[in-house]
């Protein structure tokens, strides 16, 4: 079917949306435009940690900029912000889940529900944490010198176009106490290994070097963990796979948003019968692959290539169980590697030609 290379970073001006367009903004999308802030979008962004436009976002008091992913759908979105050093956000609470990423930085965050005590912990680049839904909460950067770049992964989208009113959104004063109660320790580095690869805790201190464990049945002899966290319908997880290997092709509902944390590589992303589109990476590019197209990620650089992928949760929603058990792979979301197609491999090794890197041997991890 042929490889395109894929879309890269736009930056959209919703006010000069085309008059062909006859579909009118969802309530989410009225809402982010008016924040006054650029909608960075595009199949993917090369470098979050790079030269991203940003302005002052009033709500937050700190300059900021929403990522809004072909990928992302309307199903999940997210957004930077940026703190100065010696810089705080404002006060925020709101009715939809996130998961926070530092991308560069270190700080705190204190987190609190009317009346009740602030838990606040530290960060550092690589730490994720998820404040829970409309619980308040405000980040501050502990640095003089260095600013603090943080990502958040949001089901905002979701909320927005279900209630449709940004009063609902911001001001509801309702506690989700069986999710946060104040509890001393719920932000502490303490976490539950549980069964099925998952790892339940609220605060991970940094992604980049937590433990992995067996992941093979995506293929490549991979290694990864499950995330739950906040108690939230989001869920995220880690996955790492070797130099000179790639991973199985497979599908899943829209909204997924991948940030790759280290190696270098690309993904073929297409929909069934239609041409895939490349798109390369490195650390720091974040791309969400849409509903339901294949999408299979290759490592042609010369470290592990390990990323970060946040998404709703399998068991607290209806979604695709994606598991080994799930009979994804018989209902027709994953392509073995025996069945995939030839320019597949093709690439792959084109790729790696180009690196002057070579393959793990095929029959270790393809089979």
């Amino acid at each position: 079917m042929g490889v395109t290379v894929g879309r890269e970073l736009t930056v959209q001006n919703v006010a000069s949306r085309p008059k062909s367009d006859s579909k009118p903004p969802s309530p989410y999308a009225v809402w982010q435009e008016k924040q006054g802030v650029p909608i960075v979008g595009g199949l993917i962004i090369p470098d979050l940690r790079g030269d991203i436009p940003t302005k002052m976002w009033d709500r937050k008091g700190v300059k900021g900029a929403f990522i809004k992913l072909v990928g992302g759908e309307e199903s999940m979105d997210a957004y930077i912000v940026d703190i100065p050093p010696g810089g705080n956000t404002e006060p925020e609470k709101y009715m939809f889940e996130e998961e926070v990423v530092v991308l560069s930085g270190r700080g705190a965050s204190s987190i609190w529900l009317p009346g009740g005590k602030k838990q606040t912990f530290e960060w550092q680049g690589g730490s994720v944490f998820s404040p829970p839904m409309n619980s308040w909460r405000q980040h501050f950067n502990g640095s003089s010198n260095q600013a603090v770049r943080l990502l958040a992964v949001t089901n905002a989208p979701v909320m927005f176009n279900l209630f449709r009113s940004a009063d609902f959104v911001f001001n509801c004063e309702h506690a989700f106490k069986d999710r946060f109660s104040g509890e001393e320790d719920y932000f502490s580095a303490k976490g539950k290994a549980l069964p099925n690869m998952i790892w339940r805790g609220n605060f991970i201190p940094n992604i980049n070097n937590f433990t992995l464990r067996d992941y093979a049945q995506r293929g490549a002899g991979g290694t990864g963990v499950m995330f739950e966290m906040a108690n939230n319908t989001i869920q995220s997880h880690i996955a790492q796979f070797p130099v000179g290997t790639y991973k199985i092709a497979h599908r899943h509902g829209p909204g997924a948003h991948i940030l790759i944390l280290s190696g270098e590589g690309f993904s073929l992303m297409w929909e069934d019968g239609k041409p895939k589109e490349k798109v390369d990476w490195k650390p720091g590019s974040l791309f969400a692959p849409p509903d339901m197209w294949f999408h299979q990620h290759f490592n042609v650089g010369t470290e592990p290539a390990r990323y970060f992928a946040v998404h709703y949760g399998y068991w607290r929603i209806i979604l695709e169980d994606m598991g080994p058990e799930s009979g994804h792979a018989e209902a027709g979301h994953e392509i073995p590697y025996r069945r995939e197609d030839a320019d597949v491999l093709e690439t792959f090794l084109a790729e790696l030609s180009k690196h002057g890197t070579k393959p793990k041997p095929l029959t270790d991890w393809r089979k």
